[in-house]
């Protein structure tokens, strides 16, 4: 059975915001939306989206080496403009709701309501990047590894503000808790070209001596430990330059 360009947007997408550990057949998400496109199964709908990771350069983990020439259309078509990949795949998942009115069972991810075509426009914009970023790092911090997702933040290698051009690009985010968002952002904590964490003398600055020992212990354990790599979207190396650049202008 041949697959349609619009069901390959939907792939592509499900691709970006579902975690490479929860990509498998029993995964109710990938088996409830191979339904709804009109794929034969769940299996069917998980191979594609692992096909793509052939072409995603940036992948700490390889594809499953089938991929199609439509395949390649499709990623190179929304490749770098994950914000119009968002629009059109929450737009064609409408439609096919629409058909498909024997699957009466609510999306999570589909906006609901009479203005859900402003809330779709306005949701690339608050989620997209959270949720491409924490897909990437199977929800876990990069420098803890702490994996509960409700204390995991996306965070901008380069600020939102000082890089228009890859505000919404997954290869500017890492996933960290609150706390090390925090010090990241605040250049506490940066990260090295290599990828390896360096923590600031400047964070114990101030402190007493009581303060000063409770954060050492809570932070020098990763001074010059590796971030953990995401499955894909892999850090921008020339972005970690330049925001390391600034960490050593604050230091």
């Amino acid at each position: 059975m041949e697959w349609t360009k619009d069901q390959e947007i939907v792939a592509l997408y499900l691709y970006c915001i579902i975690p490479f550990n929860k990509v498998n057949n029993s995964n109710q998400q990938i088996a409830f939306m191979a339904d709804l496109i009109g794929r034969p199964n769940a299996n069917s709908l998980k191979a594609k989206i692992g096909n793509f990771g052939c072409f995603d350069s940036n992948l700490a983990a390889s594809g499953l080496g089938h991929s199609s020439h439509l395949d390649e259309i499709v990623w190179n078509e929304y490749n770098g403009r994950w914000q119009d990949l968002e629009i059109d795949a929450l737009r064609l998942i409408e439609k096919y709701q629409s058909v498909r009115r024997d699957l009466n069972i609510e999306i999570p991810f589909i906006p609901v309501g009479r203005d859900r075509e402003i809330v779709i426009k306005q949701r690339t914009n608050q989620y997209l990047f959270r949720n491409m970023v924490l897909s990437a790092y199977n929800n876990s911090c990069c420098i803890t590894g702490l994996a509960r997702p409700e204390l995991i933040e996306a965070c901008h290698i380069v600020s939102w503000c000082d890089d228009e051009q890859n505000r919404l690009n997954p290869c500017n985010g890492l996933a960290m808790n609150t706390l090390f968002h925090k010090a990241y952002d605040k250049y506490y904590l940066g990260i090295k070209p290599d990828l390896t964490i360096v923590i600031s003398d400047r964070l114990y600055d101030g402190l007493s001596n009581v303060g000063k020992d409770r954060t050492y212990k809570l932070f020098n354990p990763y001074n010059g430990v590796p971030i953990i790599l995401p499955r894909k979207f892999k850090p921008d190396i020339a972005l970690i330059e330049k925001k390391f650049s600034k960490f050593n202008q604050y230091n």
